[in-house]
């Protein structure tokens, strides 16, 4: 009992300190590129704004509700509920933590670099600051969890490549619809997915590695564990 609390101590500060340095690197990143971009994104926004097209417009209004809050909330309970019913408890609560750390992680960037919207005409209603994107971050965080569960499962190359394909399709689909609908930049949307997806491979890290004198063990460990349904 006392190893598996201290196991279970040990990962919950794994992922509190990576929460810290995904906000910090992010809001460094973020401050760095302000101060470097000059008026390029800027430009680039308003001729993009100029030349949308009807039917474009209505793709990324459907697209983007890909990197939802609304959808992906009730998807990865459904998903993490499911997945519990199944004997796959880690997978359920890397899929969880992935989707809540990101959002955590993106609401306290905005407010530390507090960059303004683009000036140009937002064709979908938003609120609060731009960088980083935050269905961008939300799509990179679900989608990859969802992936990394799946490549688990997946006994082809062919398998594995096609799921790892339509990932990174609806990610980046996700992030052009935002910049597509004016409400982002692209630097916004680029550290959007990279902090979702990187921050989903952190968090199946940290609940993956034994902490125990067996250290690089705990990969391997935890694939037995959800193959026998995450007992213990």
């Amino acid at each position: 009992m006392r190893e598996r609390e201290n196991h279970n101590g040990a990962v919950a500060a794994r992922l509190a300190v990576g929460l810290l340095a995904f906000v910090g690197v992010a809001w460094a990143a973020g401050e760095l590129w302000l101060s470097l971009a000059g008026s390029s994104e800027v430009d680039f926004m308003r001729t993009l704004a100029a030349e949308r097209s009807a039917a474009l417009i209505d793709i990324a209004r459907v697209v983007t509700w890909a990197g939802s809050t609304w959808v992906l909330t009730p998807l990865a309970l459904l998903c993490a509920v499911l997945l519990v019913r199944a004997g796959r408890r880690l997978d359920a609560l890397a899929v969880a933590l992935s989707l809540g750390g990101a959002i955590a992680i993106y609401h306290a960037v905005k407010a530390l670099v507090a960059r303004p919207r683009p000036a140009v005409e937002h064709l979908q209603h938003v609120t609060g600051w731009s960088y980083p994107s935050g269905h961008s971050a939300q799509a990179g965080a679900f989608w990859t969890s969802l992936l990394l569960v799946v490549l688990a499962r997946t006994r082809t190359r062919r398998e594995s490549g096609i799921a790892i394909g339509l990932t990174a399709m609806i990610v980046l689909a996700v992030a052009w619809s935002r910049v597509y609908l004016g409400v982002h930049y692209p630097s916004d949307v680029i550290a959007g997915a990279l902090l979702g997806c990187g921050w989903a491979l952190f968090t199946r890290w940290a609940l993956s590695w034994e902490s125990s004198p067996r250290g690089a063990a705990g990969v391997q460990q935890y694939a037995e564990v959800s193959e026998d349904g995450g007992a213990g």
